[in-house]
Parts: structure tokens; sequence; C-alpha cells
């Protein structure tokens, strides 16, 4: 059952011509019931105005979707119910402890005090709930932004950067509240730039450019659509010229072991005989399997400054 589905969503800021801008491009995604689904891009890319449309925060100016089959104005406020969502960045009242920040956010929800304890434990704060909202880390505000998308008990969990800006220990402790849901059948579709903690987390992806999709599946499809080789040479700076004029390359990186081919052919032997011919002779040169992020840059080359600014 596909409990989200887009159909060439589209939003665009602004009616006068030339200054309308265009966020979200023709968006057609499937999200499976009980899949753990990653939505990734670029900063600007459209991915929180997509989620903005989904929740009912934003207004499509094209195409539409369906949730939990629903796509009537009227259906959707009903089957939002059955949905939990969380921003990037939490709203609680910073003078107040997480438990009475959690209780305003039950009254809201028509949610009962055991099953505000129960959203505690499950984001292990049960012992922190009656400290001010002001002195939590920006991990624990994270998992109380977490047990207050909870309190309905969703069966459908939206997440915006969920694990932004934490230190280690606090993505950790993200990814594994997430699996808990996972585990306990809830499906999860959340937008990150934590390309690693997706590939760990996550079971099907979808990855934005400008607006628009240009990959989507399992994270194992995804990872092994592209072919890539390594390889080494005496001269490197010789080596990456050549590969970047190869017509069957579309990414060329240098990395600590060497040089990174992305290719649109399996055929290394031909890669072989290429450079061979430009008078470049390789001492290494393998098959090599692309992580999520190597594919991530591949597609959005150029929508971003540095491979720090996407892993941080």
């Amino acid at each position: 059952m596909a409990v989200i589905e887009t159909f060439g969503l589209t939003k665009r800021y602004g009616t006068r011509r030339g200054n309308s801008v265009l966020a979200v491009d023709e968006v057609s995604i499937a999200v499976e019931q009980g899949q753990v689904f990653g939505f990734l891009g670029p900063n600007g890319s459209g991915k929180t105005t997509t989620i903005g449309m989904l929740v009912g925060i934003i207004n499509p100016t094209g195409g539409s979707f369906r949730l939990f089959g629903a796509s009537e104005p009227q259906d959707l406020v009903a089957v939002r119910t059955r949905l939990g969502a969380t921003l990037e960045t939490p709203n609680f009242y910073p003078y107040m402890t997480g438990l009475d920040n959690l209780r305003v956010a039950a009254a809201i929800k028509g949610v009962s005090r055991p099953r505000i304890d129960e959203c505690l434990e499950l984001v292990g704060l049960a012992d922190r709930a009656r400290h001010r909202f002001k002195t939590y880390s920006l991990g624990m505000k994270q998992r109380l932004a977490l047990a207050a998308t909870m309190l309905n008990d969703p069966e459908l969990v939206i997440l915006d950067e969920p694990a932004n800006g934490l230190d280690p220990q606090g993505m950790r402790e993200i990814r594994e509240i997430i699996r808990i849901l996972a585990g306990r059948g809830k499906t999860i579709f959340l937008s990150s730039h934590l390309l690693w903690e997706v590939e760990r987390t996550c079971t099907h992806v979808a990855i934005v450019r400008k607006g628009r999709i240009v990959t989507t599946g399992t994270v194992a499809e995804v990872v092994s659509a592209g072919t890539a080789a390594l390889l080494r040479a005496e001269d490197e700076d010789a080596l990456v010229a050549a590969l970047e004029e190869y017509p069957e390359a579309t990414s060329v990186q240098r990395s600590d072991n060497g040089v990174v081919v992305a290719l649109t052919s399996g055929d290394l032997a031909a890669l072989n005989r290429y450079l061979a011919g430009m008078g470049i002779h390789v001492s290494h040169l393998a098959p090599y399997r692309q992580s999520l992020e190597d594919v991530f840059i591949d597609l959005t080359e150029g929508d971003f400054g540095s491979m720090t600014e996407i892993a941080t």
C-alpha cells in the first residue's frame, strides 16, 4: 500500500514573469507502507517545500498527491491525523519543562498522560522530563521533538533533518529511535544531509536536484546503478586530466587512495586502452564500490561548495 504518492507535484513562488522561483518541479514519488524513505538533496533543492505541501502548510501550484490514498482536501484533513511530523527547528517554550511542553502538545492532540510517559521513554528523556527545555542539549531538543511527533501514535512519521547539527552520539540516538519506530511498522519519510546515516538507516531513497527527482529506488539499487573505478598512476595530475576528457566518465574525484571515476559503462578494459593511448600507464585499476555519498555528489555536482557542506 502506498502511504505517500506524488504526481508531478510542483511549487512555484511568485507570479510575475521573470521573478518567480520554481522550488519543486514535477516531483513524482511513491512511499510504501513500512519503508524508511530518505529524501535527499542539496540546500535549496525543494525538500522542505515538498514536506510542507504534504503536511498542509504550503499549497501546491501544480500536480497532486495522496496520503493513505486520500487526495481531496476534506479527506486529507482527516488522514493527516494518522501522521506525525517535525520540522528542522523544534518549537517549544524554553522556560517550560520537557514534560510540560509535551502536555501542551498532548492537549492539542487529545492525548492522555500515559501516552506522554511512553513517548518520553521512547526517546530516552524520562529522567530529564522535569528539566526546563532551555537546559537541553541540541540532541535532547531533537529527541523531545520526536516525542511530540509520536504522541498520537502516527502510522506515518515525517522528519525534516532530524539529526542536523548533532554530534556522533546524538546522531546515533536519533538513528536508534528511527530503527525502533521502523521495527514497530511505522512508515518514515525523512529529509537529511547526513548521507552516511541515511545509507545505514533507510530502505529507499530519492535524490532531488533543483526541485526535480534525479533518481529513486532502494538504497542498494541507487548505489549500484553506476559503475566506478579506482585508479592510481605516477602522474596523478595527467591521469585526472585524461579521465576528465574520457567520454564515458561522469565525474572524477581525487581520494586518499587514488582517483575515483564514475562511468556510464563498466568496460574497464576500454578505459585502460584509452589511458594507454594517452600515454598514461596506471599502476592500479579496479572496480570501486560507490557509497550513497559518491552517487549523491555525482548526481548533484555543482549544487554545493564542498563535500564537507554535505556531510556536516
